[in-house]
């Protein structure tokens, strides 16, 4: 199975994202406002909870795709994200609203390249 999932910059100024799995490492994306960067994630069929996507911005790190998130379903097209410099927010489906989801550093994201560097102007 193949999900789509698209973050998008909810501030007023560039901001920037790089996503990375186990298997998989992606370059830094410099977001306008409103900008948005869009994966393609394959849910692993054997052990799917082996099937995680971290994203680093300017202020933390958020797990973007996580088998057990409810977006992942069927029946739903994709996952959906927004961040700023205060967190991230999950798009959920089944109670229609953004959930916020704050910023950790965890140390598997920090071996693979943690909080990045990137452009925050006003």
């Amino acid at each position: 199975m193949i999900k789509r999932v698209v973050i998008t910059n909810n501030h007023t100024n560039f901001l920037s994202v790089r996503c990375f799995s186990f298997e998989d490492d992606f370059t830094v994306n410099h977001l306008p406002p409103w900008g948005q960067y869009a994966m393609k994630v394959s849910k692993r069929v054997v052990y799917p909870s082996a099937t995680m996507f971290n994203c680093s911005t300017n202020m933390g790190t958020f797990v973007a795709f996580k088998y057990d998130y409810e977006c992942v379903k069927d029946e739903y097209e994709k996952c959906d994200w927004r961040f700023d410099e205060d967190s991230a927010y999950r798009w959920e489906p089944k109670l229609n609203v953004w959930a916020a989801v704050d910023y950790a550093p965890n140390y598997e994201s920090l071996n693979r390249g943690g909080v990045i560097r990137g452009y925050f102007a006003n």
